[in-house]
């Protein structure tokens, strides 16, 4: 896809934004090394998480190890 020279010359629309399209585009000419690099480079830290969110995953261990001790116990008894 070759841009002519008005295009060239104007840039990011008249706001200045990029589209996504515009990024789409950016990121499938890339190649996957390139990609990872810029990845790196803009790197977004994780997002801190809600009392809420903590307290659901804080409860969805629980539940785990909860479900994990009750198919321990079965195959434990179906063994004996």
């Amino acid at each position: 896809m070759k841009l002519s020279e008005n295009e060239m010359e104007r840039g990011p629309d008249a706001s200045g934004e990029v589209s996504a399209q515009d990024l789409a585009t950016v990121v499938a000419a890339l190649d996957p090394d390139q990609l990872a690099s810029a990845k790196a480079r803009s790197h977004c830290p994780r997002r801190p998480l809600t009392r809420g969110e903590m307290f659901l995953f804080w409860a969805l261990r629980l539940y785990l190890l909860f479900t994990l001790g009750v198919v321990v116990y079965q195959i434990w008894t179906v063994a004996r």
